[in-house]
């Protein structure tokens, strides 16, 4: 099963396709969507979009897990982060995914037994299941790999 896991953002959008098969995982890609933070919003949402529409031709994922948002105070990014949020599952299910969401806990249970994990806690088992040598993965894309393969070793 061919699934990507999207950390959702619209300035930042992490990306990671991964390959399953009896729980068993291994990364196909990955990377980051950056958009030009001096661009207006609606060239901001096309950008996503027309990246994601190339990344979908290439890997032709299946299954699109998402990570859930949490947010602590900043409403407007909490909102453009939302509206971004809803461009992407669109786009995903235009073109065909089937789209899961998990919240950062679940993610955490998934990948490292423990819901309330660190950050490098959850970078070192990601890298291990997928085993992953490259030092420098963007926290976005890190994020990306891990909610992609809790559905690939939940499912």
């Amino acid at each position: 099963m061919t699934i990507i896991g999207i950390d959702p953002g619209f300035d930042r959008i992490g990306w990671g396709v991964i390959d399953c098969h009896a729980r068993q995982c291994h990364v196909l890609a990955y990377g980051c969507i950056q958009t030009n933070h001096r661009s207006d919003i609606f060239t901001r949402y096309q950008q996503i979009m027309t990246e994601l529409t190339d990344i979908l031709i290439a890997h032709q994922p299946i299954v699109a897990a998402i990570e859930s948002l949490f947010f602590a105070k900043n409403q407007k990014t909490a909102l453009r982060v939302s509206e971004a949020r809803g461009v992407i599952i669109s786009h995903l299910l235009k073109a065909g995914c089937q789209v899961v969401e998990y919240t950062p806990q679940a993610v955490k249970i998934a990948v490292t037994g423990y819901g309330r994990a660190d950050k490098k806690a959850v970078e070192k088992m990601v890298r291990s299941e997928l085993n992953l040598k490259q030092n420098t993965l963007i926290d976005d894309t890190l994020d990306a790999l891990a909610v992609a393969v809790t559905h690939g070793i939940s499912t």
